[in-house]
Parts: C-alpha cells; structure tokens; sequence
C-alpha cells in the first residue's frame, strides 16, 4: 500500500514538473519568436528604406541641385545620380544638403521622415570612407615636410601594400606689398607603400617662397580609393565657407570673422586624376564682411569632372600673421574623406543597422544607415 501511495505521488511530481516546463516554456518561446518577428519586420523597413536613398533619385530628380534650395518642392526622396543608371552611384549635390549648416541650403530630418513615410520611426544616416587614414605631421618646417601616414580598416586592422599619394598643394609668394601681394597656387607629388604594419612615410623639401601648404593624401587599396587632408601648422580660421551646386561654386563669408578684404587668387578642383585649376582671380574677386559676404561663379562642366573638394587660395589676413596667402578648402566634410558624418535622430531601443558601399565623385565609401522602432 504505501508503495503505490509512493509510487502515486511520484507519479504527481513528474506530471507536475512536465507541466511546469511547458507552461514556463510555452511564453519563452513566443516572447523569442515575437522578438524575431520584431527585429525581421524592422530589417526589412531598413532594407526597404536604404535601397529607396541610393537606389532612387527622389523628385524633382535634381531636387540637390535647385539654386535657391527649396525644400518643399521636393515630392519624392532619393540620393541616387539621374545622370547614370550604374547602381550605388549618389548625386553629390544631393549628399551636400545632408551636411548640417550647408549655407547653399540643408534639408531637414523631419522632412525627409514624412517623405519616405517613416512618421513611426526614426534613422540616422553616415556616409564614411571605407578605411581610416591618420596622418601624423612630422614636419620640421613649412618647407621640410615628413608625414607618417597609417591606413587601417573600420576594424582597425591595418592595410598592407597600399599606394599612397600625397598631393602637397601650396601657396607661393609671387611679389608686391601688402594689398598688392601676389600669390598663385602650386602643387608637387610623392608616393609611398604601406608596409605589413599599414604604415608608410611621405617627405617633400619645399623650394621658393612658400606662404601656406596643405596635403591631400589620396590612399587605393584593392581598387578602393578614399582621401584626406592635412594642415601644415594650425587651420587657417574662417577663411571663407566653400560650396559648389552643379557647376557653381559658392564662397561664403564667415561673418565669425569679419577681417579685411579677402582676394580670391586661385581655385583648383581636387579629382581623382588630380588636381585642376579652375581659376586665377583679380582685385574683382572679393570677399568681405559688407557688400560682398558672397561669391559665386558658374564652370560649365564641373559637375562632370567630379571633384571630390575644393582648394582655394586667398590673399588674407590671418591672426598673428598678418597678410600672406592662405589656402583652406572645402566643401565640409567632403575633405576629411566622409560626406556625412552624421544626419539624423538619436538611436533608441532596438536598432537595425545596414551599409552598402557606394560611390560619389569617383571616390567609394561606405554608407551606413540605423533605423529604428519611435512609437
């Protein structure tokens, strides 16, 4: 008798545990597959929504390239070229109104949210090149120039066996005195392999009057290209803000700064190719704090050469310098090697994130874009 009682109550515990598990079971298990459910329908918007900004070239199809910028003639959103039907291939006058504070005119986040219908969502957006380039100045001069240049992945793994060429721009003193000084725009190249380490180093010994140098280090790695620039000595300050629109450049004052006249000597386009001068100014050719705090000049064909950025060199005066010619060079960010750094909301709860390598003006990157659930 007490057997069976045993045997009975046995019996209760094992039922009782299986029943356990299954109860226990049964709500993980949903809980698991709702989650899947969840991040599967949020990666197939993310899909759905990067492959409308790249693959697409929204409406107007030359909606970045409007001078006055309008955003709200815009009826469709898309990044891709409407001048080519290779894929991955983005309109650089698009990507620029993506740049936050562009002075020829940005679009806004919200906007482009109800354009590609994500009012319950939220995305940021980054389009960065597809490997990291530090440049360390070694230089003992303006004229003895040394630069350590390493080149690793997103990773940081280093790069091996990369050609590395650096464009060494610079500003060369050609005469006169103080508002008559002349300066013209000269450039040199040198080049260099990485080594096992993704390290090579790069020296140049400058000759002449040299007034101002500026590198552009332009790195190709299994057919990959990206570039990036360097100051020798400290950034010039508000020189003036560059854009192009089609085939206008935009100069633009920064009132931060509201200096003496500014001559525009030289403007020179950087390309794959090179660098091509564009331009040689004149007294006419002016920016100031008052009535001409905006220049602006039409190259039929510009667009076409795609230049990844701008060097221009100006007659002006610097702090602690006084009058010299000074090179900067822009659009912003195009010259650190990114063409977005960031456009977007702030991250939250469960992101999907998605890249795809592109290319703009010749030159690849990596797009990356981070979408998420808001409501």
């Amino acid at each position: 008798m007490a057997r069976e009682l045993y045997e009975h109550l046995f019996g209760i515990m094992i039922v009782g545990a299986i029943f356990t598990s299954v109860v226990l079971a049964i709500p993980n298990t949903s809980y698991v597959n709702l989650f899947y459910m969840d991040q599967q329908q949020l990666r197939n918007i993310a899909l759905k929504v990067l492959n409308a900004i790249i693959l697409e070239t929204g409406y107007p199809t030359n909606w970045g390239s409007q001078d006055p910028f309008d955003s709200s003639n815009i009826q469709n959103f898309g990044l891709a070229f409407s001048y080519s039907s290779s894929f991955y291939l983005l309109d650089p006058d698009k990507v620029q109104r993506l740049v936050a504070e562009n002075p020829s005119g940005y679009l806004e986040y919200d906007k482009v949210r109800q354009l590609l219908e994500l009012q319950d969502y939220g995305f940021n957006l980054r389009i960065a090149p597809p490997f990291n380039i530090t440049v360390v100045d070694l230089s003992q001069s303006e004229k003895n120039l040394e630069f350590s240049v390493t080149v690793t992945l997103n990773d940081e793994k280093p790069v091996p066996n990369a050609a590395v060429t650096a464009l060494i721009v610079y500003s060369h003193y050609e005469g006169g005195q103080g508002e008559d000084e002349r300066y013209s725009i000269r450039q040199v190249q040198e080049q260099g392999t990485t080594d096992e380490l993704g390290q090579c180093t790069i020296s140049k010994v400058l000759t002449g009057q040299v007034s101002d140098v500026m590198v552009a280090f332009q790195i190709t790695a299994a057919g990959v290209g990206t570039v990036n620039t360097v100051f020798t000595g400290p950034p010039p300050e508000d020189i003036a803000d560059i854009n192009m629109v089609n085939d206008t450049i935009v100069l633009t004052h920064p009132k931060s700064n509201p200096n003496e006249n500014r001559w525009i000597c030289d403007i020179a386009a950087f390309t794959e190719n090179g660098l091509l001068t564009l331009y040689d100014g004149t007294k006419n050719d002016t920016l100031n704090y008052g009535s001409n705090d905006l220049w602006s000049k039409t190259f039929h064909g510009l667009k076409t050469v795609n230049p990844v950025f701008l060097f221009l060199n100006v007659n002006a005066v610097e702090k602690g310098n006084g009058r010299k010619g000074t090179l900067t060079v822009g659009p912003y960010p195009n010259y650190t090697g990114s063409r977005v750094l960031q456009y977007g909301g702030t991250p939250l709860g469960d992101v999907v994130k998605l890249q795809r390598i592109v290319s703009i003006a010749d030159m690849n990157y990596m797009m990356e874009l981070m979408l998420w659930k808001e409501s």
